[in-house]
C-alpha cells in the first residue's frame, strides 16, 4: 500500500507554467494527448467545514511557514482594456467567479503540524478603481502588487484591483497564491470572467454550466487514492524508472555566487516557420508529439554543454482526468519527472523514439503526487535530495481574450521574472513556428552561458528537423569556434547548514546522549517523527531522512510538547538536537508540569507513564516511535507536590492523586499504564484503583519494577547509600538533566523521592484483575526472590514477562529501549 504520512519537501511543489513571464496562458506537457482518461474513484460529495489540504498544497502552505510572508508563490496578473469598460458589470462578473470557484475563497488553518482548507462564505469582492499616470506609475503600481504577500491562514488569497489611466483605458490586476491556482486555472477564470461580463453588458443569462466541480472534492478524493493499490503501483513504478538517476545538470559558470538565490533573468528564442513544417512530417512518421521532440532536443542540448547523457528533467502535466474537475479552479498541476538515456543511442531518431516511451509511462504514471515521490526517495539516511533542477514546459492553450463587448483586452507584461529552477525552458506553439523563453536563477547561471544554450537549443531543432537520423554524437559535437562551457558542480543542500556533529581525529563522529529535558525530550520527538530506533543530539534531522514537511510536524509536536514558541525555520537552520534545544528559551517551567504531554493529540485510548523514583518522566520520550501513532502520550511527574506541606501519606493516596491528573484528560478511564521502577509499583496501583471505578485499562507495562511487601514504616530513616541513590535515580529520570534542574529544583525532587521511598517500604501491593507485560533486569533477580511475591501473583489474567540482559540503572538506555520497542508496541496497540 501507499504510504500516506510521508513527508512532502517544500522545494518541489511548483507549477512551472505558472511561473513563465510569459503568463497570459496555461502550459502543459500532455495537453495533445488523450484527456479522457479517468482515474476510476466515485465521486465524493462537496466537502463541509475543514477539508484535508491536497499534497501540493500542503508543501506550498510549509514553503509559507518557512519564509515567514514569502512572495515566493505569489502570482499575479494584468490585463489591459481599452475602451468603454463598464465597471459595475466587471465587478459583478469577479463575485460571479469567486461565488462559483470555493478554491478562491480559500484559507488554512494548521492543525497538528498539517494545513486544512477553510472554504469562506460567498464573500463580496469591491473592485476598487485605483488612478494611475502614466507608464512609470503603472509599472510602480505593478511592482508593489508583486512585493505584497498573501496571508495563508487570514486570507483572501485572491485579489484584484482596477487601474484606471484614462477614461477609456483600464488595467485589471488579479493576484492570486499558487496553493488554490494553477496555469490551466488562469484560462478557467478569464473565460468565466469575460462570460459573466459579456451576459452582465448584453442584459442575457450568462452561457455557463450553472454548478461546477470544487478543488476540495479532488484533495478528498486524492487521500482516498493514496490509499489504493494503483498508487502503491505507480510509487514502485517511479522508484524503478529513479534508481540510481541524477538530475539533469546545468552548464553553470558560477560554482559559488554572490548573488542572491532568488535573483531571477530570461532569454527569449525563436524557432522560424520552416522547422515547424519539417517537424509535422517527422512528428506523423514516429507517431510522436511536439514535446517529446523538444525534450529530445532539449536532453541534446544540455548533453552536449556538460557531457551528461542520462538525467532527469520535470515537467508539468495539468492532472485534471475527472471530467468534472476540467472546468475547476485550484492547485491541480503536477510536476513530472522525466529520466532520458541516450548513452547508447545512435542517431535524432532513435533517441526520439525512447523519448516517446519515456513520456507515455511518465503519462500513465502522472497520478503519484511528485512532492510525496520526493519524500520517498528522500527518506533514510543517504536519500536523495532533489529529482531534478532543470524543467521544460509547452503551451497548446490561451484563453481567448478578443470577445470583450465594447472593449479590447491584452495581458499587460508584469515584468516580474522568477525562477523556481536553475534553467525553465517555456515552449510556445505559433502560427510561424515556435518560440521560447528560459528563466533562469543567476545564483547559477550567468546570461551569457544560458544564451549559448538557447542558441545550441534552436540549432539542434533545425539539424533535427532536416537530418532526423544523424549520428547522435555528430549532434552532440560542439560546432567549431564555440566554447565549450563545462560543468562545475555547485554547493547543493542547505547551504545555510553547517554541521554541527564534531569529528574525532581519525575516528568517527561522536554521537553525544541527551543532557538535558529539553534534549531528552526533542530526542524522543526527533525519532518518533523519523520513525528513527535512536536519535543523539549531534544527529542531523535531514541526514536522518528527515524532510520539510515532517520538519512542520516535528515544530508542532514541540511547540505541544515543551510549552514554546518554535520556528519551522529554525530547524532548517540548526537542524540537531543540540542546534534546535539551543534556539529555545531558558525556562524550564513547562518540562517540569505535573502532567507532561508527550503527545497531547491523538483518538485512540491514552498512555500514561508514571514515574520512577526521581519524579521525572522525561526519559519516556525515548518510548514515542514505538507507541502507535494516534495514541496521546503523558507523563506523570512528582513536581506536582514540590513546596506542599500535604504529601501524600501512602502509596494509594500517590495513586489518587495521579488518577485525578488522569481523569482530567481521560474522564472515562480507558487507558494503558506503563511504570519504570518505583513508578511500576503505582501504575499497578492505579490499575486497581481503575478497576474498581468499573474502568477499563487496556494494559499494564511495568519496566523493571519489583512487587512491594510491606513490612517497614513510612518514617524511617534512609541510609547515605540509598539517598545517593534516590540522586542518581532523578538524574536518570531526567536523563542527566544537570543542564537543566537548578539547585532548587534538584533539592526539592530530592526530598519528594525520599519521601516516596519511604512510603514504598511501607506499602503492599494488592491484586489486580487484568493482565500485564513485565520486563525484569537480571540485576534487579535478587531483590524479586527476596520479597518473595511475583507479579504473576497480583495479576488476575496472567503476566507476558520479558527478561532484560542489563543493569536496573540501564532500563532507559537507548540500546535497551530499542530491544524493548517492538514488544511495548504490541503492548500498547
Amino acid at each position: 500500500m501507499c504510504p500516506v504520512g510521508a513527508a512532502i519537501p517544500v522545494e518541489t511543489a511548483v507549477d512551472a507554467s505558472a511561473y513563465s513571464p510569459m503568463r497570459g496562458s496555461s502550459m502543459t506537457s500532455s495537453a495533445d494527448l488523450d484527456h479522457a482518461r479517468t482515474r476510476h474513484s466515485s465521486e465524493p460529495d462537496a466537502p463541509r467545514g475543514l477539508v484535508p489540504a491536497s499534497v501540493g498544497q500542503e508543501a506550498l502552505w510549509l514553503v509559507d511557514q518557512l519564509g515567514g510572508g514569502s512572495t515566493e508563490y505569489s502570482m499575479v496578473f494584468a490585463y489591459g482594456f481599452r475602451g468603454d469598460l463598464v465597471v459595475p458589470a466587471l465587478e459583478r462578473a469577479v463575485n460571479q467567479v469567486v461565488a462559483r470557484h470555493g478554491a478562491l475563497r480559500t484559507t488554512f488553518v494548521e492543525e497538528d503540524g498539517k494545513p486544512l482548507q477553510r472554504i469562506a462564505d460567498e464573500p463580496h469582492v469591491r473592485l476598487v478603481v485605483e488612478d494611475v499616470s502614466g507608464n512609470d506609475a503603472l509599472h510602480h503600481r505593478l511592482l508593489l502588487e508583486e512585493e505584497r504577500a498573501f496571508d495563508l491562514a487570514a486570507g483572501p488569497l485572491f485579489r484584484t484591483g482596477l487601474l484606471r489611466l484614462t477614461e477609456r483605458e483600464h488595467v485589471l490586476l488579479l493576484a492570486v497564491h499558487h496553493a488554490v491556482f494553477d496555469g490551466v486555472s488562469l484560462d478557467i477564470l478569464l473565460d468565466e470572467l469575460r462570460e459573466f461580463y459579456a451576459a452582465a453588458v448584453d442584459d442575457r443569462a450568462p452561457d455557463v454550466e450553472p454548478s461546477v466541480a470544487q478543488f476540495t472534492d479532488f484533495a478528498v478524493a486524492e487521500q482516498q487514492w493514496l490509499r489504493t493499490e494503483e498508487c502503491a503501483e505507480q510509487l514502485e513504478f517511479w522508484l524503478r524508472t529513479l534508481d540510481g538517476a541524477e538530475p539533469l545538470r546545468v552548464p553553470t559558470a558560477r560554482p559559488e555566487s554572490t548573488v542572491g538565490s532568488g535573483a531571477a533573468d530570461l532569454v527569449q528564442f525563436e524557432v522560424d516557420r520552416e522547422v515547424g513544417a519539417g517537424l509535422e512530417r517527422l512528428l506523423t512518421q514516429e507517431r510522436a508529439t511536439p514535446f517529446m521532440f523538444l525534450l529530445a532536443a532539449h536532453h541534446v542540448a544540455f548533453a552536449r554543454a556538460t557531457g551528461q547523457r542520462d538525467g532527469v528533467v520535470g515537467t508539468p502535466m495539468a492532472n485534471r482526468h475527472e471530467a468534472g474537475m476540467r472546468d475547476a479552479i485550484g492547485y491541480f498541476v503536477n510536476m513530472v519527472p522525466l529520466r532520458v538515456d541516450s548513452t547508447d543511442a545512435r542517431s535524432f531518431r532513435d533517441l526520439l523514439r525512447r523519448v516517446r516511451g519515456v513520456f507515455l509511462d511518465a503519462y500513465e504514471n502522472q497520478d503519484y503526487p511528485y512532492a510525496q515521490l520526493v519524500a520517498e526517495l528522500r527518506s533514510g539516511p543517504g536519500g536523495r535530495k532533489e529529482l531534478f533542477d532543470t524543467a521544460l514546459a509547452m503551451d497548446y492553450s490561451s484563453s481567448d481574450q478578443e470577445a470583450w463587448p465594447g472593449v479590447e483586452v491584452a495581458p499587460v507584461d508584469t515584468e516580474g521574472v522568477s525562477a523556481k529552477f536553475d534553467a525553465l525552458f517555456s515552449i510556445y506553439a505559433t502560427g510561424r513556428g515556435f518560440e521560447g523563453e528560459i528563466s533562469f536563477r543567476t545564483a547559477v547561471l550567468d546570461r551569457p552561458t544560458v544564451e549559448s544554450l538557447a542558441e545550441d537549443f534552436v540549432a539542434i531543432l533545425g539539424r533535427a528537423v532536416a537530418h532526423p537520423d544523424v549520428e547522435l554524437d555528430e549532434l552532440l559535437a560542439r560546432p567549431d569556434g564555440r566554447p565549450d562551457r563545462t560543468h562545475v558542480p555547485a554547493p547543493r543542500g542547505r547551504a545555510d547548514t553547517e554541521a554541527t556533529t564534531p569529528v574525532l581525529p581519525g575516528g568517527p563522529a561522536l554521537r553525544r546522549p541527551p543532557r538535558n529535558a529539553r534534549e531528552e525530550i526533542l530526542c524522543g520527538l526527533f525519532a518518533e517523527v523519523l520513525e528513527a530506533e535512536d536519535v543523539c543530539i549531534d544527529d542531523d534531522f535531514f541526514d536522518l531522512g528527515g524532510h520539510s514537511l515532517l520538519a512542520g510536524r516535528l515544530v508542532s509536536r514541540a511547540r505541544s510538547v515543551l510549552g514554546v514558541e518554535l520556528a519551522v525555520q529554525w530547524l532548517f537552520e540548526t537542524p540537531t538536537v543540540e542546534g534546535l534545544a539551543g534556539r529555545l528559551d531558558d525556562g524550564a517551567s513547562d518540562s517540569l508540569a505535573a502532567l507532561l504531554p508527550l503527545r497531547a493529540k491523538g483518538h485512540l485510548d491514552p498512555v500514561f507513564l508514571l514515574p520512577p523514583i526521581g519524579g521525572l518522566s522525561w526519559s519516556y520520550a525515548r518510548f514515542l516511535p514505538y507507541i502507535p501513532k494516534g495514541r496521546p502520550v503523558y507523563g506523570l511527574q512528582a513536581t506536582r507536590f514540590t513546596g506542599e506541606v500535604d504529601r501524600p501519606e501512602s502509596v494509594r493516596a500517590l495513586a489518587e492523586t495521579y488518577l485525578e491528573l488522569i481523569r482530567d484528560v481521560c474522564p472515562h478511564g480507558s487507558c494503558f499504564l506503563m511504570g519504570w521502577s518505583f513508578g511500576g509499583v503505582v501504575a499497578q496501583e492505579i490499575a486497581v484503583l481503575l478497576e474498581a471505578s468499573g474502568a477499563e485499562v487496556r494494559n499494564l507495562v511495568l519496566l523493571d519494577a519489583v512487587p512491594a511487601v510491606g513490612g517497614s514504616t513510612a518514617g524511617d530513616e534512609l541510609s547515605e547509600e540509598q539517598l545517593e541513590a534516590i540522586a542518581e535515580s532523578i538524574r536518570g529520570a531526567g536523563g542527566g538533566a544537570s543542564g537543566e534542574l537548578t539547585e532548587s529544583v534538584f533539592n526539592d525532587l530530592s526530598d519528594i523521592a525520599a519521601h516516596c521511598l519511604g512510603l514504598l517500604r511501607a506499602h503492599r501491593s494488592r491484586k489486580y484483575g487484568g493482565g500485564a507485560v513485565s520486563f525484569e533486569a537480571e540485576e534487579t533477580e535478587p531483590e524479586r526472590d527476596r520479597v518473595g511475591v511475583r507479579w504473576a501473583d497480583l495479576v488476575g489474567r496472567g503476566v507476558e514477562t520479558h527478561p532484560l540482559d542489563c543493569a536496573h540503572g540501564e532500563v532507559m538506555d537507548a540500546a535497551v529501549v530499542r530491544r524493548m520497542g517492538p514488544v511495548i508496541a504490541e503492548a500498547v496497540k
